[in-house]
Formats: C-alpha cells, sequence, structure tokens
C-alpha cells in the first residue's frame, strides 16, 4: 500500500521541475499539477472567493443560456453514433450496444428525497454543484474542505441514497460531504487496500425493487490503467476484489441505477460506455461514443446515468465538455462545455430510470 501511496506522491515531484506550459500524459498527475500551480498562486480564501462568488454562479447561468441556445437552434452541438449493434431501452435485448431497462418515471421514489434526485458533479476546485439534467444548470453547493493534504485533490465522486456524496481523493483518503451543506467528514477508511489508492465509483442497487444499494469502484493508477472493479462495505469500510475487467484494462467512472446495473465509461479513443456485471466485472455490452475522443490517460472526466441516459464530463484537463448519451437513439451529442474542471459525478439509485414526464 504505501508503496502505491509513495508512487503517487513521488510522481506530485515532477510538477515542481515542469514549467507554467509542462503538462504530463497522465490524468492523475496533470490533476496534481493543475491544484499545486493554482493553490501556490492563491490563497485558500482567495481561491474560494473567486470560484463561489465570482465564476461560480455564472457557470449556471451559461449552462441555463446554452440550453435554451440549443433549444432554438442556435446551439453548437456535436452528433455523434451511439451503441455498436442493436440497443434497446425499456426492455431486454442482445448483441452489441448498451440496454437500459424500463422502471420508475420522474417521480420521487418511496422513501427517497428530492435532493435525491439530482447529478451532483464536484471539479478540481474541491467545488460541489447540483446538476439538473433536463435544464442542464449547474447550481453551486459549495467548496468542501477535508483537511486534505496541501497538494491532494478530489479525484471522484459517488451519491447514496440519502444524498450522500463519497469523495476519493488523490491520496486514496474517502470522505463523504453533505451535497446540501458541502460539509465534508472523514470516512475512516484505509487507502491503498488490495492496491486501490484511486478510483472510479458509483452505487448500484441490489437488485430491481431493492432499497439497498452497494459502492463499486474501478482501480486507476497514474498511467491510465486499472486493475478492475471491487467494492466497498460502506460501514466496515473493508474493499473487496471482484476481479479483472475481460475485454479491457482502461480507467473507468462508474454510475448505477435504481434497477441494479451497473456502467462504466472507459477512457479510449473513442470513449465506450458498456454495461457491467457486478458479479465478475465481464463487460455485457459496449457502446463507443464517437464524439467523445480526448486522449486517454490525460482528460478529467466523470460519468452518470439519469432520466434514461447518460451524462459524460470530459475535458483536457483545463475545461470540461459536457455530453449526453441517449441509448434509445442511439445518439451522443455535445450539449455544452464549461470552464471547471469537473473531476467526478454522482447520482443516487434514487434517480429515475426514464424521462421525467
Amino acid at each position: 500500500m504505501m508503496d502505491e501511496v509513495n508512487e503517487q506522491r513521488s510522481v506530485v515531484m515532477a510538477c515542481r521541475q515542469a514549467g507554467p506550459g509542462g503538462v504530463a500524459s497522465s490524468r492523475q498527475l496533470r490533476v496534481y499539477c493543475d491544484s499545486w500551480r493554482h493553490r501556490r498562486a492563491r490563497s485558500r480564501a482567495e481561491r474560494i472567493r473567486a470560484w463561489v462568488k465570482g465564476p461560480a454562479p455564472l457557470f449556471g447561468f451559461l449552462l441555463l443560456a446554452l440550453a435554451c441556445s440549443s433549444a432554438s437552434g442556435g446551439g453548437s452541438g456535436v452528433g455523434g453514433s451511439g451503441a455498436t449493434g442493436g440497443v434497446s431501452f425499456g426492455g431486454s435485448g442482445g448483441g452489441g450496444g448498451v440496454i437500459v431497462t424500463g422502471g420508475a418515471g420522474g417521480g420521487t421514489q418511496t422513501g427517497c428525497s428530492a435532493e435525491s434526485q439530482f447529478v451532483y458533479v464536484i471539479d478540481s476546485a474541491a467545488t460541489l454543484y447540483k446538476f439538473d439534467p433536463p435544464s442542464l444548470l449547474f447550481t453551486p453547493v459549495g467548496t468542501i474542505n477535508c483537511g486534505a493534504g496541501f497538494l491532494d485533490t478530489p479525484f471522484s465522486m459517488a451519491v447514496d441514497r440519502n444524498a450522500n456524496a463519497w469523495v476519493v481523493y488523490t491520496d486514496g483518503s474517502l470522505y463523504k460531504v453533505d451535497t446540501q451543506t458541502a460539509a465534508c467528514s472523514p470516512t475512516g477508511f484505509t487507502p491503498g487496500q488490495s492496491g486501490f489508492v484511486t478510483f472510479g465509483m458509483g452505487f448500484s442497487t441490489d437488485g430491481a425493487g431493492s432499497t439497498k444499494d452497494t459502492l463499486f469502484v474501478s482501480q486507476a493508477d497514474a498511467l491510465g490503467t486499472s486493475k478492475g472493479l471491487a467494492i466497498i462495505d460502506t460501514q466496515s469500510l473493508v474493499l473487496t476484489p471482484i476481479g479483472a475487467y475481460d475485454q479491457t484494462n482502461a480507467r473507468a467512472e462508474l454510475t448505477g441505477t435504481g434497477d441494479g446495473k451497473l456502467f462504466g465509461a472507459f477512457e479510449g479513443s473513442p470513449y465506450v460506455v458498456s454495461q457491467i456485471d457486478k458479479n465478475n466485472a465481464k463487460i455485457l455490452s459496449q457502446a463507443p461514443q464517437s464524439p467523445v475522443q480526448y486522449p486517454p490517460g490525460a482528460s478529467n472526466f466523470a460519468f452518470a446515468f439519469w432520466g434514461g441516459s447518460f451524462w459524460l464530463f470530459v475535458g483536457p484537463g483545463t475545461s470540461t465538455d459536457v455530453f449526453h448519451y441517449d441509448p434509445s437513439a442511439p445518439s451522443t451529442t455535445k450539449v455544452s462545455s464549461v470552464p471547471q474542471v469537473i473531476v467526478g459525478a454522482g447520482v443516487s439509485t434514487c434517480a429515475p430510470l426514464k424521462p421525467p414526464e
């Protein structure tokens, strides 16, 4: 465990020798370097004022304007193909492509709060946003202060059915964040269990109709590759490996659904959305995302399912493009671009399985 932690921390030291234009090929190193340069240039108080009181409200306004522009025909969306082979929405199917089954509509499920219906994202500056897919509006919640190390920044995020965000940092520390207040508390999770220091993450219910969900994580190393899938028991905080993926070793971000499914967005040229067998990490289906073209290992990205569609937040490490993948079409469209570097997204299994009516 310590070898992997020390390896990541030693990688950061390369930032001190890279000039202002020094950009690493590794996404993880890029995040470290961006944070290091950012924090040297500003004090923490100045950073909070700049993001929360300045650009953050503009972020929501900008996305709302983009949504209106797109609806009126003035947008600059990029269309693309969806799954390879047949894609089924609302039923069973086979072959290639991602299958999304039916289920609850846009209403709140039993025992779920209104706050658990949204997608949440976090950027490299540790600012938490609430994202409303129908309006494309990002609303700033606040900047989380988890007491992480000076060089450590958020790496990925998942949200449970109680609307708590689970945020893993670049040093492997795992925190729980209140999505209404941005208040952060440590979990006591031990980083580096089974070689999982940093990882993509997402909750999935234990089956259709179940209200119990499980936290799945996909290991990610500094080179952009992955050892595979595991689960974290949110009570004992013990990580248990499931296995390596059978068709890829690319880094992935995960998202789950209220009917017990698990999906991953895997880095590549192009990125690929896949359904994953939760029992053995086998890839059940694949949907290449032709418009999502970023250098593997060098991009910031996040992934979430909501209302029958997938949302990919991907960028070159300096900004983020937002893509909407509708598996029923199938089509993938770039719906907006924002200046924030989004590194994590989470949605609870209370989120709707179908578009709101």
